[in-house]
């Protein structure tokens, strides 16, 4: 009766038992700093010898580390698809750059490099650039490109949900001259970050790309520009244009459809 019972029990921890949030404090050593982040692993993590494949999803500004698992149901996707799900901070409104302006913010190499080192140290992951994918929104979505455009050899899968792709034309807002300093002081810097203009760093390994943006988003005209961009460069990816804002409701549908992309090419 004890063996039967014990057995029941094993058997339910594998089927009731769901994902597992829990906060790392992660150091950069480029910025003598440390930061939180939201890592959520699936309910079978732990129960096999698996190695599991990791979506770092960056947030928006003004948003942190747990703005996703808050709004979202993010721990549910991560079960659904056996995702190790890592979402870093971005200290609100930094950019995930290393500002060329503040040698302090070096947010790129934080989240390029430093996350990822210390998600493969901690936890079983598939340790390779295929294993591996980020998508973020917004201030996010900026940021996971200047990931891949960074540390090609870290990611493979790239995504972005109502990405800020170019920055030009926004100068006044979102503390970017904190990051970049002054357009009319810093032209050729605010321009050279944008997607667009970074399209062949795309074409010198394979990217699996998928890129979203809501028809009323402030952002949908740049995003359609990028779209037409890589269509003329020939660069294969995934473009999803629906009705939205910008905003969670937006967001709250299409991590799903992001997390449902990336789950084609995850291995």
């Amino acid at each position: 009766m004890k063996l039967t019972v014990g057995f029941l029990m094993l058997i339910l921890s594998f089927i009731l038992l769901p994902y597992n949030v829990q906060v790392e404090k992660i150091t950069s050593s480029t910025m003598n700093k440390t930061f939180n982040a939201t890592v959520i692993t699936p309910k079978t993590y732990g129960k096999t010898s698996k190695k599991y494949s990791v979506v770092y999803i960056l947030h928006g500004w003004l948003n942190d580390y747990d703005s996703m698992n808050y709004h979202t149901e993010i721990g549910k996707l991560s079960d659904e698809y056996d995702f190790i799900i890592v979402m870093p901070d971005g200290n609100l409104n930094k950019w995930y750059y290393d500002s060329k302006i503040n040698s302090e913010l070096k947010f790129g190499t934080y989240v390029g490099k430093e996350v990822p080192e210390y998600i493969d140290k901690k936890y079983k992951t598939v340790k390779k650039r295929s294993g591996r994918a980020v998508t973020g929104y917004s201030m996010g979505g900026f940021g996971a490109f200047n990931a891949v455009f960074h540390y090609p050899e870290t990611f493979g899968n790239v995504g972005s949900m109502s990405g800020a792709v170019e920055i030009s034309g926004f100068d006044n807002k979102w503390n970017l001259r904190k990051v970049f300093g002054n357009y009319e002081d810093n032209k050729e810097l605010w321009d050279s970050v944008a997607v667009k203009n970074n399209l062949d760093k795309l074409t010198d390994k394979k990217f699996n790309i998928v890129i979203s943006c809501g028809d009323k988003d402030f952002f949908i005209d740049i995003n359609r520009e990028v779209h037409g961009k890589m269509l003329e460069a020939g660069i294969k990816h995934t473009y999803i244009e629906r009705p939205g804002k910008h905003n969670w409701d937006y967001w709250r549908e299409e991590i799903k459809f992001q997390l449902l992309f990336f789950s084609n090419y995850l291995k």
